[in-house]
């Protein structure tokens, strides 16, 4: 055998390793993807296991944290209307089931008895509004939920948010007013249990 014929074998076999590889990433990604919506346990992605292994040092005796951070960290979003990385929407976008963002909305996106989710590859634009809103994307204009807003730890939200209750994970960029809804006249925004000594 030639040399050539060695480069060949070589670049034959190379190929065949990557695509052996692509095949079991893509079969651990189902898995981990299955395992999460339907509350089984399945392999954690490196940046969660760091997170819960964080939880578990913290966690009090009633074991209760590990299961909110997980929560928090991957907010679960049943079955609905995604809206694609390559796909850009100019127009409103009005749904009656749960809504997945990952591209890009120039408009209103409206599923008001439902969770809408914005990804960090997520981009939207004017007004969002939802029972229950995440965001890990960008948004500009107006945000309200329903029920409970949160941002994830890569939200970039620009304008104004109203909701009866805000989870701000630490890395989120807020630039814009904030309300809260549903309070009654003369009801705090913020309770305190008590207050530390030298905090105004």
């Amino acid at each position: 055998m030639g040399i050539q014929t060695w480069f060949i074998f070589l670049g034959v076999a190379a190929m065949t390793l990557i695509v052996w590889d692509g095949r079991r990433r893509k079969g651990q990604r189902r898995a981990t993807e299955v395992g999460l919506s339907t509350g089984l346990a399945a392999p954690l992605p490196a940046a969660q296991a760091s997170l819960q292994a964080v939880a578990s040092m913290s966690e009090p005796a009633g074991g209760t944290a590990n299961a909110e951070v997980q929560k928090t960290v991957v907010p679960h979003v049943e079955e609905g209307s995604r809206i694609g990385m390559a796909t850009r929407v100019l127009g409103n976008l009005t749904a009656r089931e749960p809504v997945v963002i990952k591209g890009s909305i120039e408009g209103a996106v409206i599923a008001q008895d439902h969770h809408v989710m914005v990804t960090m590859s997520g981009r939207v634009s004017s007004h969002l509004e939802g029972r229950e809103v995440s965001v890990d994307g960008q948004v500009a204009g107006v945000v309200k939920a329903g029920d409970k807003l949160t941002l994830l730890s890569r939200a970039r939200v620009e304008g104004s948010l109203a909701a009866r209750r805000l989870e701000c994970l630490a890395g989120a960029r807020v630039r814009g007013e904030v309300a809260a809804l549903g309070l009654s006249a003369g009801a705090p925004l913020v309770a305190c249990a008590q207050v530390e000594p030298g905090l105004p």
